[in-house]
């Protein structure tokens, strides 16, 4: 009907910003979830400690190990469907020659969003997190460690960058 109200638009965009607020709210428990599974291995997540659990084929270092590659995976998938949602109530396009994850983190780092150097960070652990959740046999421990590390210590400032740059499209969480 003409002139009538867009109430499926306006849906569609309740549904899209209670998406990106509840996936955001999550990261704050689930960056807490993974210090403490790194914790297991030492107060500063021990170097020596983790490669012995990650080479080990103990079931109880197992575990042990994918409590930490399951809050890596969490953090990152979450972060990244937030964006993703973001994405979406913006209108943002992809940077054209990149597909996925990363083509929306250029796109939103060539507008502004993210500085170069975030995007190139979350752009890594978007990696890392599709050689983890593939199971790819030549990621190693180390190489973990500081991808957890570097996830821990940089998702607060690429989260307030992303806030911010959805704030100027209007958006309000």
């Amino acid at each position: 009907m003409e002139g009538a109200p867009d109430h499926e638009g306006n849906d569609a965009r309740a549904a899209e910003l209670d998406r990106v607020d509840a996936k955001l709210e999550r990261l704050s428990a689930q960056r807490k979830a993974l210090r403490r599974a790194t914790a297991k291995f030492g107060d500063d997540f021990d170097a020596k400690a983790w490669e012995k659990a990650f080479e080990s084929s103990d079931p109880d270092d197992i575990n042990l190990v994918f409590t930490v590659t399951g809050g890596y995976l969490a953090l990152v998938n979450n972060t990244a469907e937030a964006i993703r949602a973001g994405v979406r109530l913006t209108g943002l396009k992809p940077t054209s020659d990149m597909r996925g994850v990363p083509g929306i983190i250029d796109a939103i780092r060539a507008d502004g969003g993210f500085t170069s150097g975030q995007a190139a960070t979350f752009t890594e652990l978007y990696r890392t997190r599709n050689r983890l959740q593939h199971a790819s046999p030549d990621i190693q421990a180390d190489e973990v460690q500081r991808q957890v590390r570097l996830l821990l210590r940089h998702l607060p400032g690429l989260v307030a960058s992303y806030i911010a740059w959805l704030e100027r499209y209007g958006v309000e969480l």
